[in-house]
């Protein structure tokens, strides 16, 4: 079921049943500069407990991302449970729901998180690293290296503040190099802005997303 957005006008929301019966909703929003699609598929991870109120939180990041050419979807979780563990595997089939819509591409997609929803989609890739073009996390980190396996050159962009809140700069190393074990691309950088959330410098992430939006059109 496709419902309107208010914000913008093509932008939407959309309901989708998973085959365990539950039912997730998704806001959408619709590039308004790029063309008339299909575009990309991106899927915008919210924070904390993944639901409607932190959903809507990350609205002002759903359409500077959709102005860059991706199809963003924002997820609410439908137990109020972050998308982790068991939740994160609801993903690829909410994913593979909305590649049925004729304005979004069908294949992988891309995911972006700020904070824990950073760490949602980093946890997330390592799962199905193959179903995604890249994970953008600014910031976000995962307390259990284990869960990276072989990531299958999966680009990675993360971006965590020096001095961060919860000491994620000093983590961050060793994250670096279990994703680089693992066969990531790691663009990473410390940032010396902000004590945990920050501004997204579009002059770097840009040029990245734009190597993988254009991978996705040829």
């Amino acid at each position: 079921m496709i419902l309107p957005l208010a914000s913008y006008a093509r932008d939407r929301v959309a309901e989708v049943e998973l085959d365990d019966g539950s039912t997730v909703k998704v806001f959408l929003f619709v590039p308004e500069t790029s063309g008339d699609g299909p575009w990309p598929l991106c899927i915008l991870m919210s924070g904390g407990r993944g639901n409607e109120y932190v959903a809507r939180a990350q609205f002002w990041l759903g359409r500077e991302l959709s102005e860059h050419g991706w199809m963003i979807a924002v997820p609410v979780s439908p137990n109020n449970t972050p998308f982790t563990g068991e939740n994160a595997l609801k993903i690829p089939k909410i994913i593979n729901e909305l590649q049925k819509e004729p304005d979004i591409l069908p294949g992988k997609a891309l995911l972006v998180g700020v904070s824990t929803g950073g760490s949602s989609a980093l946890e997330i890739a390592a799962q199905q690293p193959d179903l995604y073009h890249g994970v953008v996390a600014v910031p976000g980190m995962l307390k259990d290296l284990n869960l990276i396996g072989d990531m299958k050159n999966l680009p990675v962009y993360l971006r965590i503040a020096e001095g961060d809140l919860f000491r994620w700069d000093e983590q961050m190393p060793a994250l670096v190099d279990a994703l680089e074990q693992g066969s990531a691309i790691v663009d990473a950088k410390l940032l010396n802005e902000g004590k945990h959330v920050f501004r997204l410098d579009w002059d770097e992430l840009e040029p990245w997303l734009g190597a993988l939006r254009d991978e996705t059109l040829d």
